[in-house]
């Protein structure tokens, strides 16, 4: 199988300090997140336009793509503070055409701002969606808010791509459902797949971008798990084919939480965790040869600067997997120690260690058992043996080929403290 065209980290805003650590991954475009409407439109708000501006530009001018992610149907905060208090934005009633058209006036100076960039993503919800009291409504009038946003784009950005992520899309059509209901999941999926046959992203040849939420998402599987109920994969390779035949241009993975093993999608259970080694390639690399496999053009995993530094060999080990068809989690966890150690005794103690930590993994403990991966063989499984091994190892001054975001002994600090913490937590 050949490498992925878009190699893509959801980033939110640029980085610069991290530009040569993404390249080293292997990856080639850098996903932002349009906040305007969150910014005080009087005070902040141009402010704020410019400086995405000129991070897009730094972005490209460093070699990489760039998109941008729109939000829905969230009213422009016009203050009287500086920040919309809440964080997730005042929603409008999608069929009410003064707000609406208020809305696609702030989305097209977000635009017009941002034009330098690549494409442009149309985003469901979280936020964004409706509630009941403001009046009937679905994901039908999220399709025709994508038609609006997409003339806006291909006015104010001409020469950009426009997509459609129908994320979190049952926010539109039963709002009131929580997440931890598996029901929103069925739904969920059942609306994703009507999106995808629906002529208004045939007809404006929007690319798509699919969460795939059944193929790996811990939250989704136990709740499938414990209803007895089989989860609906979607996207299968027809689907993929289909779209391709009918001419979407860019069909997408956006496994959102894939890359972060604290974070599933249920918080937790440890909020320490983001400030430990986190490794669970064997998981990112079964979903990365799936997608292909699938068909996806694109994948685009979750970069954030919360737990960047913690989770750096995840995000190493997705840009590897998805530009390099050969690499395997063996290979990558080699790379990886053998950057940051100054000889092979001490890479394979490191290897060995991440492999342990891998074995005791809160990605893996919160999978339904079915779903799990078997375990990395090891010569050692006992913690304290793991840990004696790691003393007196050689760690590099400076990573020897590639940047990581933080110095090796850094880094390895953070390896000793996850093989404690999870000595602790075995304690009886």
């Amino acid at each position: 199988m050949s490498e992925f065209e878009t190699r893509g980290l959801y980033v939110w805003t640029d980085s610069p300090d991290q530009h040569a650590f993404w390249k080293a991954c292997g990856i080639n475009l850098l996903q932002f997140c349009d906040l305007g409407w969150y910014r005080n439109s009087g005070t902040l708000l141009d402010d704020y336009l410019s400086s995405m501006a000129a991070q897009i530009h730094c972005a490209k001018k460093d070699g990489f793509s760039v998109n941008v992610i729109l939000y829905g149907n969230i009213k422009q905060w016009a203050g009287p503070e500086d920040f919309e208090p809440s964080g997730i934005g005042e929603k409008f009633y999608p069929r009410n055409k003064e707000e609406m058209d208020q809305r696609l006036f702030w989305l097209a100076r977000s635009v017009w701002a941002m034009r330098e960039a690549d494409g442009f993503t149309f985003f469901a919800g979280d936020p964004g969606g409706t509630s009941p009291e403001m009046g009937e409504a679905d994901y039908t009038d999220w399709l025709r808010m994508s038609e609006l946003v997409g003339e806006v784009v291909r006015k104010n950005a001409p020469d950009a791509y426009y997509n459609v992520n129908p994320w979190a899309i049952n926010m539109w059509d039963n709002p009131t459902r929580p997440c931890q209901d598996v029901r929103w999941w069925i739904e969920e999926t059942e609306v994703t797949k009507k999106i995808s046959h629906s002529d208004v992203i045939f007809r404006n040849r929007c690319g798509m971008e699919i969460p795939s939420h059944t193929y790996y998402r811990a939250m989704a599987l136990r709740l499938y798990d414990e209803n007895n109920i089989e989860p609906v994969l979607f996207p299968e390779s027809d689907d993929v084919a289909r779209l391709k035949a009918s001419g979407v241009p860019r069909i997408w993975a956006w496994p959102y939480f894939l890359l972060d093993e604290a974070d599933d999608g249920d918080i937790g259970p440890d909020g320490a965790m983001r400030e430990m080694v986190q490794s669970e390639t064997r998981y990112i690399y079964r979903f990365v040869r799936t997608a292909k496999q699938i068909g996806f053009d694109g994948i685009i995993g979750n970069w954030s600067y919360l737990g960047h530094k913690a989770k750096a060999l995840n995000t190493y080990a997705f840009g590897r997997f998805t530009a390099d068809q050969t690499a395997t989690p063996e290979i990558v966890l080699k790379e990886f120690a053998d950057n940051i150690t100054c000889d092979d005794k001490s890479s394979l103690s490191v290897v060995q260690a991440l492999k342990f930590i891998e074995n005791s993994s809160n990605w893996q403990k919160k999978l339904p058992e079915k779903y799990r991966i078997s375990n990395f063989k090891l010569g050692k499984n006992d913690v304290d043996e793991i840990i004696a091994d790691l003393s007196g190892l050689k760690i590099a001054d400076e990573p020897n080929r590639f940047a990581i975001p933080e110095a090796p002994a850094d880094y390895f600090k953070k390896l000793i403290d996850r093989l404690q913490w999870i000595k602790n937590k075995n304690v009886k």
